[in-house]
C-alpha cells in the first residue's frame, strides 16, 4: 500500500489497508488480537501462553521488531508494517517474509 504523505501513522495505515483486524485497549495502548481472521475466534486478547501477533517494521530490506505499539509507529517512504503470528514460547520470533518486488 502506498501513501502520499511524508509519513503515515500505524493506525491510519491499518485502517486504510483493508486488512481485517481486531484490537483491544490496554493500559499500554492498543493491542492487535486478530489479523485476517487469525485466530478464528478469541475471547481474550493476548491470552497467557497462547500465540500472539508480533509487530515488525521493515526499513531498507530488513525487518526489526517494533519497540512501540502500532498506533505509535510512523512509516516513511519505502517502509512497511508487518505482523507475524508466533507461539508464546518463541523467545526470538522470526519476522514476516519480505515482500518480493513485482
Amino acid at each position: 500500500m502506498g501513501f502520499n504523505e511524508d509519513s503515515l501513522d500505524g493506525q491510519t495505515f491499518m485502517d486504510q489497508s483493508r486488512i481485517e483486524y481486531q484490537t483491544q485497549t490496554f493500559s499500554f495502548g492498543k493491542a492487535v488480537c486478530q489479523v485476517d481472521n487469525e485466530p478464528k475466534q478469541f475471547s481474550e486478547c493476548l491470552p497467557k501462553n497462547q500465540p500472539y501477533w508480533s509487530l515488525w517494521v521493515e526499513t531498507g530490506g530488513r525487518w526489526a521488531m517494533a519497540q512501540v505499539g502500532y498506533t505509535q509507529i510512523q512509516l516513511h517512504d519505502k517502509e512497511a508494517l508487518g505482523w507475524h503470528y508466533v507461539a508464546a514460547t518463541d523467545q526470538s520470533p522470526s519476522p514476516p517474509a519480505l515482500a518480493k518486488e513485482p
